[in-house]
């Protein structure tokens, strides 16, 4: 069976929507199914119309011409979609597809829709998160603006449009069957980890002595600063952490919009104790695991972080790290409603602090959590087993 992914941008970008794909592409070609991908023009900048990574090939999609159109509402998705569409259809008869797979934002799910009727092929979108609720929470737009529900229409064509719909968590799925989709043709592949890449291992020597944290409780977050992430109430958590332990030091791995506003939250007597350490390479993430022993993602609530799951937490409990998370939906479900992880209440420091000392204080806890949340990842979101959900839906088509 042949499948040609249709994604809005990949590797060598880095962002949790490259990594989720890349995952997936390599575990279905494992499976013995023959992947291809394209990407949207939105992926911009590229050396080669087709590059090959990790043994799978992709195929970039160029901008289309707006300047004749650039003043009509609408003319720049609308002429995305159909320059994504020509390219999906000359693709897909190219290699012999099998299926289309199209995965969010909706522009995706509308140009292979069209491909797909041209060549009569079976379409899948694939929904991991809604578009304009992603936009609201980075300050983009306002729930319930001209653009919210213009991108909200758009969403709907799509889902409507595809003859299966997969999403990534029960949260998403409940919300589409509220939207009036057939229950019928929505299915949940959910977020996982390669468990190969990421498992258990000895602190990285080198970053112990960089930073200080020999001996050391170390507390961290690895992932992109985004409002959304509530990093500024892991700041205040661990301010009032730090006066009762003298051996804890929080890490930050990443950089984003939100990073200027978390700095100045910190006291100069205590900035010594705070570590931003910038974006790292992919492939240097795990070694910044190794010296963590906890790791905290204290999301805001909001409808995207009650819809949707994040891949980081996962990768932690892969790493054999106690994970604690605020208890918002999407962040429930990947803890397995807190039986693999902590969960705390939503924006309250002085909860997340009270948790945070008890873990400090006792090496056994944490180690018995850990081992939960691994076992849980091992038995439940390794990829290699979640992928075998794709092959079913393809039969079905």
């Amino acid at each position: 069976m042949r499948i040609l992914h249709v994604l809005d941008h990949s590797l060598p970008y880095f962002s949790g929507y490259s990594f989720r794909s890349q995952y997936i592409l390599r575990a279905q070609r494992q499976l013995g199914l023959d992947v291809f991908a394209v990407t949207s023009p939105k992926h911009e900048r590229f050396d080669k119309l087709v590059e090959t990574i990790d043994g799978i090939e992709y195929h970039r999609t160029e901008w289309p011409t707006y300047s004749k159109v650039q003043g009509i509402p609408l003319a720049k998705q609308i002429a995305t979609v159909a320059k994504l569409a020509k390219e999906v259809s000359r693709l897909g008869v190219e290699i012999n597809a099998d299926v289309i797979h199209a995965h969010s934002p909706s522009l995706c799910g509308l140009a292979a829709a069209k491909a797909a009727r041209s060549l009569k092929l079976p379409m899948v979108y694939e929904l991991r998160y809604y578009e304009e609720d992603a936009a609201v929470d980075r300050g983009k737009t306002q729930y319930n603006s001209m653009r919210y529900r213009l991108s909200q229409r758009l969403e709907q064509q799509a889902l409507e449009q595809a003859d299966a719909v997969v999403t990534i968590s029960r949260a998403l799925r409940g919300d589409l069957i509220g939207r009036r989709i057939s229950p019928e043709k929505i299915f949940i592949v959910p977020n996982g980890v390669d468990i190969e890449n990421f498992k258990p291992a000895e602190p990285d020597e080198e970053l112990t002595v960089k930073y200080g944290l020999s001996n050391r409780i170390v507390i961290g977050f690895i992932g992109s600063f985004y409002f959304y992430e509530g990093l500024e109430t892991l700041i205040e958590a661990a301010k009032i952490l730090f006066v009762h332990r003298h051996d804890v030091k929080l890490l930050l791995v990443g950089e984003g919009e939100a990073e200027t506003m978390l700095r100045q939250q910190i006291p100069e007597a205590l900035r010594e104790r705070f570590i931003f350490t910038g974006n790292v390479p992919h492939e240097e993430v795990r070694r910044y695991y190794s010296v963590m022993d906890v790791l905290v993602y204290p999301r805001r609530r909001s409808r995207l972080t009650e819809l949707t799951t994040p891949l980081k937490p996962l990768e932690a409990m892969a790493m054999g790290k106690v994970v604690v998370a605020s208890d918002v939906g999407g962040l429930r479900e990947l803890l397995d409603d807190g039986n693999a992880g902590i969960l705390v209440e939503t924006d309250n420091a002085e909860a997340l602090a009270e948790q945070l000392l008890r873990l400090a204080e006792n090496e056994r806890e944490r180690q018995a959590m850990a081992k939960r949340g691994s076992e849980f990842v091992v038995n439940e979101r390794s990829w290699s087993s979640i992928a075998v959900g794709y092959q079913s839906i393809y039969d079905h088509l």
